[in-house]
């Protein structure tokens, strides 16, 4: 089988050095991959039998793994992930065992972080479109409504067919691959077999509330009816940025977090770019305020 792996990077390097490290290993990949969305060149400490890929700009979490797939796009399967998780052989090879179903378009390990387990995956609220973990874990393989991409395998024949959605840049791409994975008739599953996930990287809180309002109106938009759409909306702008606010003036701290969720309603009712493409000026918290991420 021929499988690639592609880790999306973002920050220190030890991290992701490590990580192939591991992967090599396992000794089932064809070639790993790490695509830099933080234009960092490649370290010396590098194992040249690796491939370090530098793009142009930030493409974020979707758009790294897709230009990570445009330097392999020949594999049987990928295996996308974030540098702060860690997985081991057997993981790998039950994983990949689960894809003798060939109905079955992506694989998740169940998730192991400092919280206890969880199975990164699960089910999306019908109205607020919030991704819900399922914190029992199952002993069986079990279809799901999506997997989290920090650990991700991907059919080759399915990536092929269903792009990974580029426009989010941060938060929901996985969630709306999934969705568009599964309308097109594929298997969405995780596997009892077991992976960590740190959940690593320091988000800067104050834009990452303008992806979590922004792309939770796009997924709305995508996958909902108006109907659900208009509640998204008015539940954000009402209900959400009011409490924040609220808090931030009890607090006396800045307004960012609020003033970001707005900015996000914004952006996320006004025109969607393609879902290959980015909006103008990503990373857009940047705009408003200050960016400062070890994520995307």
């Amino acid at each position: 089988m021929n499988l690639v792996a592609v880790i999306v990077h973002w920050g220190g390097v030890e991290p992701t050095i490590e990580l192939a490290r591991q992967l090599d290993e396992i000794s089932l990949f064809s070639r790993v991959i790490v695509v830099a969305n933080d234009g960092k060149p490649r370290p010396s400490s590098f194992d040249p039998a690796f491939t370090w890929l530098t793009p142009d700009s930030n493409r974020g979490f979707g758009g790294g793994f897709m230009a990570g797939y445009e330097a392999a796009p020949e594999a049987d399967t990928y295996l996308l992930l974030n540098n702060d998780v860690r997985l081991t052989g057997s993981t790998v090879r039950e994983c990949l065992d689960v894809f003798a179903d060939p109905r079955v378009g992506i694989v998740g390990p169940t998730q192991l972080n400092a919280d206890g387990i969880h199975t990164g995956c699960g089910r999306m609220t019908p109205v607020a479109s919030i991704p819900k973990k399922r914190r029992v874990p199952s002993t069986d393989v079990d279809d799901v409504d999506w997997i989290n991409g920090a650990i991700m395998f991907v059919r080759g024949d399915c990536l092929r067919q269903v792009p990974m959605p580029v426009k989010y840049f941060l938060g929901y791409e996985d969630t709306d691959y999934c969705y568009r994975v599964r309308a097109a008739g594929w298997r969405v599953v995780v596997s009892p077999a077991q992976a960590w996930h740190s959940g690593g990287g320091t988000l800067p809180s104050a834009g990452f509330s303008y992806y979590l309002a922004r792309n939770r109106l796009w997924f709305a938009r995508s996958h909902r009816n108006a109907l659900t759409v208009a509640l998204v909306g008015a539940w954000l702008a009402l209900a959400v940025a009011p409490r924040v606010a609220l808090k931030e003036a009890v607090s006396r701290q800045s307004h960012e977090h609020s003033r970001m969720i707005l900015h996000g309603i914004r952006d996320g009712l006004a025109t969607q770019p393609r879902s290959d493409e980015l909006m103008s000026n990503e990373p857009r918290p940047r705009l408003w305020g200050s960016w400062v991420s070890a994520g995307t």
